[in-house]
């Protein structure tokens, strides 16, 4: 039973859970909503529970967010440019912007005009999955655009890249792959390629661009388990800025994921007094399964999560009021995991301690408490002296807000769920990456341990995000501030806000990943232009460059330093007018 009491115009909302099984047949009562004003008592009309119309609205915004990616990909192939020309980057990424600009002035209009009609709400709900859609859309577009005229994914047949083609390639074939890397991605590359007939190779760049597009959805959606839809748009989307990754996009994207989902976790646990065992055992299996997903797709954040979870579980754990149902919970969610990760998690934990991670690339060498910017595992160009010289005792700027932001959200909901899990996480990962830092010299392995940078910067800027949400829960206890908080106007200006944030990081994001002649992300795309497809034919564009395409990796590289001499800027490649 849900009561309102209204004491000098304070409302103040609490909840009655009351099951009546032996009248009801063992079904709940139902949501009453009950007025109480002194000296008076009024009830209201009784509140029909809203599972059922819940379904239809968020299958709205899983298609509606989806589909503004769709929409924004697609029209992208439209986008006729040269990418092998600076002039036609620059062209073809403000091309991109004038279809997002189109598509999220309509979503913005639509919000305006409905602002006053009755179901407002659902078209704010639906406007901020469609931004989510297209965040990750516009940097999909700028990959479309940028291997434009290839059939090769991001860095062609090199590094990484190469690695799960071969995968991908034997897997078709043998049916078997490494047991040490998670087969989640491997799998989706050879059954696309089964499916339509195509190259690991063109399957790659499938993938990229379509995991790159679903990015922003799936984030949006996944942070949907535990916030409205605007807080969804703005903790879901502005921290996973920092981790979109077109070349292996699959890795960050299972972060994204696993953090909102282990926080709903959390939030069943600490209320699992309140639950039936049905309830419990549903919700242990549907958080159990999209674990175990996870896990086989890129199983790396385990290790890095694995203590602040536990650490977190054991605080929110309600020792007293719930513990078998507590207990129930872990178990059914667990077991399920274990089912759906088993063939991945037995051959890891069967290693016993054999794998070993013997490259170092740039951020190993970097001092090991910058987290602020990560290069990933790419040779990279050197930008200066990295980390960059910060303002205080090398500290930089973004790094001291993101912390007094991470002080912020402990101020304002150190009781939280939220806030106990991702300080725990932080925790963790901060001491699980020195602990094999400070072992990489005697052991001669880096263990992947620059990784954790991700998840450290994710957890930190998410912190900032729930120190915002919780500071604005608590001004809405203010009476004079209330009507401005929950007006519409301040989500439409959010929305709008976030729109123009969207396309500028889309943008500049974007760009990054246009063909360059340096050791910066834009090598990937070149490498795809210059190298000699499967059927052996060169790149459509290739020609445009003066060079004949290379036949291997020796041979690419060969071809840079004359790309590099005519550029107009270090790294650019050149413009030549009239194509």
């Amino acid at each position: 039973m849900a009561a309102r009491c209204v004491h000098g115009g304070k409302p103040v909302l609490f909840l009655l859970e009351q099951r009546w099984g032996a009248l009801r047949r063992g079904s709940d009562l139902g949501m009453l909503t009950v007025e109480l004003t002194l000296p008076d008592l009024v009830v209201a009309d009784p509140v029909r529970p809203r599972r059922r119309r819940r379904w239809p609205l968020i299958a709205g915004e899983v298609v509606t967010s989806v589909g503004a990616a769709a929409v924004l990909v697609v029209w992208a192939r439209g986008v006729e440019v040269d990418p092998l020309d600076r002039v036609g980057q620059v062209s073809g990424l403000a091309g991109l912007q004038l279809r997002f600009a189109l598509v999220a002035l309509a979503v913005l209009v639509a919000v305006v005009v409905a602002a006053r009609v009755r179901y407002a709400h659902v078209v704010e709900r639906l406007a901020a999955a469609a931004a989510a859609g297209l965040f990750s859309a516009l940097l999909a577009g700028a990959v479309v655009v940028a291997l434009r005229g290839t059939t090769y994914g991001l860095y062609a047949i090199y590094g990484d890249a190469g690695v799960v083609i071969d995968w991908a390639r034997a897997l078709v074939k043998t049916g078997e792959m490494p047991w040490s890397y998670p087969p989640g991605f491997i799998h989706a590359m050879a059954w696309y390629s089964e499916l339509v007939g195509s190259t690991p190779e063109h399957s790659l760049k499938v993938v990229q661009i379509l995991g790159t597009a679903l990015f922003g959805p799936v984030a949006y959606l996944a942070w949907r388990l535990v916030l409205r839809p605007m807080w969804a748009l703005v903790l879901g989307v502005v921290p996973s800025m920092v981790l979109i990754e077109p070349y292996k996009v699959y890795a960050n994207l299972m972060l994204v994921v696993l953090v909102p989902v282990v926080l709903f976790l959390l939030q069943r646990l600490r209320r699992a007094d309140r639950l039936t065992y049905r309830d419990i055992v549903v919700r242990g299996i549907g958080i159990g399964a999209v674990l175990g997903v996870v896990f086989l797709i890129y199983s790396g954040w385990f290790v890095w999560s694995a203590p602040g979870v536990v650490v977190a579980a054991l605080v929110v754990f309600p020792w007293r009021t719930g513990l078998w149902r507590g207990l129930t919970l872990i178990a059914v969610t667990t077991t399920t995991f274990v089912l759906v990760s088993f063939i991945h998690l037995y051959n890891i934990l069967s290693a016993s301690g054999g794998m070993t991670d013997r490259y170092f690339y740039f951020d190993v060498y970097a001092e090991p408490t910058y987290i602020a910017m990560t290069r990933g595992d790419m040779p990279g160009a050197l930008p200066g002296p990295w980390p960059p010289p910060g303002e205080l005792g090398g500290v930089g700027l973004f790094t001291i807000i993101a912390l007094v932001g991470l002080a912020a959200a402990i101020a304002v909901g150190r009781n939280r769920t939220a806030v106990i899990l991702l300080t725990s996480l932080f925790a963790g990962a901060w001491v699980v990456r020195f602990y094999y830092a400070s072992t990489m010299y005697g052991r001669d392995a880096v263990q992947l341990y620059p990784r954790s940078t991700s998840e450290l910067l994710y957890s930190m800027l998410l912190l900032c995000g729930f120190a915002l949400y919780f500071g604005v829960q608590r001004l809405e206890n203010v009476p004079k501030l209330r009507p401005w908080l929950g007006a519409r106007s301040l989500r439409i200006a959010a929305l709008a806000g976030m729109v123009v944030l969207i396309a500028m990081v889309g943008s500049a994001v974007g760009d990054r990943y246009m063909p360059r002649s340096d050791n910066s992300l834009g090598m990937l795309a070149l490498a795809s232009h210059l190298t000699r497809q499967p059927d052996g034919t060169c790149p459509a564009y290739v020609k445009t460059l003066g060079v004949e395409c290379a036949s291997g990796f020796k041979e690419y590289r060969d071809l840079l330093p004359g790309l590099a001499k005519d550029a107009p800027r270090p790294g650019e490649l050149p413009h030549r007018p009239g194509g």
